[in-house]
């Protein structure tokens, strides 16, 4: 049987990465320097799958050019009719670009208002860390041209956090405990839809 990532395990996971994107954006700013950067660009990714349950590929991928266009903007007239008012608040508190998924679809990436911040101060100190200004990656690598590789960054963080199973958080098992979790909550067949979307 598949063994999905359990809850407990997610959460621990979540607070670990909320209190090293903390601690690392406060080192940054007071003495930048490339492993701190690094770190944090490692947190923020694993937040950014962990938040949106996308696959690491696309995450990843991100350029800052398609970070700059991050903006909280309401989702079509259509889907904002078939929210409920607390969806409606929520889609105004969190940040969203689109970026290219598999098959070439567009795909949106959240951010919480946190999470936006620390990714503001990792863009605002690629210079001083040796990041090259030809690499148009967000969550690039200091002294290359290529980005960092989220399905390491979640193997480590699970394992850092303390997670009793940490080899069960994988994005692609993060993406099917959402579908799992989803089936259990008797979503409508219109919910269903809008999870998906």
């Amino acid at each position: 049987p598949q063994r999905m990532p359990i809850t407990e395990d997610i959460q621990k996971l979540h607070a670990h990465l909320q209190r090293g994107a903390i601690d690392n954006a406060a080192l940054l700013t007071v003495s930048p320097d490339a492993d701190t950067w690094c770190t944090l660009a490692k947190i923020a990714l694993c937040q950014t799958v962990l938040f949106n349950r996308r696959r690491g590929g696309e995450a990843e991928r991100i350029t800052i050019s398609q970070f700059a266009l991050c903006a909280k903007t309401a989702p079509d007239q259509v889907i904002l009719d078939s929210l409920s008012p607390l969806e409606r608040k929520l889609c105004a508190t969190t940040w969203r670009l689109e970026i290219p998924g598999k098959r070439g679809r567009k795909v949106p990436v959240l951010f919480t208002d946190d999470m936006k911040a620390t990714i503001d101060i990792l863009v605002s100190y690629r210079s001083n860390v040796d990041i090259p200004e030809t690499n148009p990656y967000l969550f690039a690598r200091p002294s290359a041209e290529t980005h960092i590789r989220s399905s390491d960054c979640l193997r480590k963080q699970a394992i850092d956090c303390g997670a009793q199973f940490p080899e069960r958080i994988t994005t692609t098992k993060l993406r099917k405990h959402i579908a799992t979790v989803s089936q259990i909550l008797n979503l409508k067949g219109n919910e269903m839809d809008m999870l998906a979307s």
